[in-house]
């Protein structure tokens, strides 16, 4: 199930080929990758085929995670792995923190921070996020 820890949205189990692939997972994973895609025309250019925001695992998916992933500093390994404590880490820095980076710098912290006013979120989304359910592992370090 996806949660949020403020401001910053995870997931539980990895996305992608041979992973979990939960569909709460899937559905942020997807959301994402779309929202950043139509922002930043000219830095990325995802996969032709569109990306549907279903919470179905799917090829296209992993094309357009690796496609991203190739244009960031992350591992490309095709996988979306959950965020774990210390989530600022250099070596633990993964897919979902330069999701959440791309979201908040294409479309502004406010709209980060309140990502379920957006009108097209996932109805699927909105209950767990809404629930505030914060994960202890994603605390603060010193």
């Amino acid at each position: 199930m996806p949660y949020k820890v403020q401001p910053f949205y995870n997931i539980d189990s990895p996305v992608g080929a041979g992973q979990p692939n939960k569909p709460g997972d899937v559905t942020l994973v997807q959301y994402l990758l779309v929202k950043v895609a139509s922002k930043t025309a000219g830095k990325w250019t995802p996969p032709a085929t569109p990306l549907v925001v279903n919470g179905t695992y799917s090829k296209n998916l992993s094309d357009w995670i690796l496609s991203y992933q190739k244009i960031t500093a992350v591992p490309d390994d095709g996988i979306v792995h959950p965020q774990v404590n210390p989530h600022w880490s250099v070596k633990l820095y993964g897919t979902i923190v330069s999701l959440n980076g791309s979201f908040r710098n294409n479309f502004g912290a406010a709209r980060h921070d309140n990502i379920m006013a957006e009108p097209d979120f996932p109805a699927s989304l909105r209950t767990p996020l809404a629930a505030a359910n914060a994960k202890p592992d994603m605390g603060t370090t010193a």
